[in-house]
Formats: C-alpha cells, structure tokens, sequence
C-alpha cells in the first residue's frame, strides 16, 4: 500500500524519530514520504499548516493510498477539522493507519467501515461538547459584562468586514473550491446553510 508519514509536535524539542522508525518497520505500507512539522495543533488551523497542505497535495498527485499517523490528535487538535480531514479522505478514498490503536480507517471493507464510523461518532460526540463548552464561556462571559454594566455585541453602526467574514471560514471556501454540495459542507464544517450561502455569495461578487 502506497502510504506517506504525517507527524507533528507542538515544541521544538520533541522528536518524532522513533514514532517514523516504528511505522516505517510496518509490514504492508509501502512509505513513500514523511511529513514532519512542529507547530501547534491548537493554534494554527489545518489549512494555515504548510507541511501538511504539502503532505495532501502529495497524496493526489502521487495517488498515496493511506497516510500514516502517530495518533488522530496529530492530524490537529481541533475536533470538527479533523472530521472534516476523515470526510476528505474517505472522499478521496485514501485510508488514514493509526499508530497508536494500531487500526487503519476508511479501508474499502466492512470491518474497517465499521471502524470508521465508531471514530467519527466519537468525534462528533467530542466536536459537540467543545461546541457547547464554547458556547457557555461565551454567555457567561456577556453575563458577566453586563452585570459590570458593559456593552456586548459589535459597536452600534460597526459592520463586519468581507474579508474578515471570509477570513473566518477559510474551511468552508476549501470546500467549495472542490465541489463540495451546500449539504456536505454544512456536515463537515458545523455550520448554517446561511453562513454557506453568504460565502458563496461574497466569493461571487
């Protein structure tokens, strides 16, 4: 199986050698290229980390069957990316090995199906409590300027900028730019059929 290594850590003293050297000794996976970054998973989103921009670029030009990983957590820290990135595989019908539970998702067999699809509901269970633990901190925070006699919300008159819009849901315009239906991009991105729309509206103009 044609196969690429991903690894990331977080700070520059960490070290992936060993994490390589165990994947590359696999049986099965042909690797054809590793992939490594150190930068965080937590601050920098998938489509502003360059190694593995280049890593999914090598993929589709070199027609890579599976991408090999450490752990789901490197793929990135942010649950609804990472199932946009499961999504985008499956699509793309390359399977993602998992060194650490030692399985291999998005495989074309029932058992792997199977597999992938407890990952998924799993991080979709995770992706929703991130969700709901964001959306407490918000109100309480307006909460809490308002018992300070604060004001909440944007500035009376102040309108949000295009760019800044767009700025925001650079996840969404992926997704358009490769074809993917209103439907799908609200599944994977978590988002309103208004925010796809105005996205597709602003992109147009």
């Amino acid at each position: 199986m044609k196969s690429i290594i991903y690894t990331r850590v977080s700070k520059k003293d960490q070290t992936t050698t060993r994490q390589v050297n165990d994947m590359k000794s696999l049986k099965n996976f042909e690797v054809m290229k590793v992939f490594s970054e150190k930068i965080s998973g937590f601050s920098v989103s998938v489509n502003k980390r360059p190694i593995l921009q280049k890593a999914l670029l090598y993929i589709k030009q070199y027609e890579i069957d599976c991408i090999m990983v450490s752990e789901v957590s490197r793929l990135g820290r942010n649950t609804h990316e990472v199932l946009g990135l499961i999504e985008e595989f499956k699509m793309e019908r390359v399977s993602i090995y998992i060194h650490n539970i030692g399985a291999t998702i998005n495989k074309e067999d029932s058992s792997s199906e199977m597999f992938t699809k407890l990952i998924v509901t799993i991080m979709a269970d995770l992706a929703r409590l991130e969700s709901e633990q964001m959306s407490y901190r918000i109100k309480s925070g307006i909460r809490s300027r308002k018992a300070k006699g604060l004001t909440t919300g944007r500035k009376v008159g102040s309108k949000e900028t295009i760019n800044k819009f767009l700025s925001k849901h650079q996840d969404i315009q992926k997704y358009l730019s490769k074809g993917y239906s209103s439907r799908e991009i609200q599944k994977l991105c978590r988002c309103s059929p208004n925010t796809v729309k105005k996205v597709k509206d602003y992109l147009q103009s």
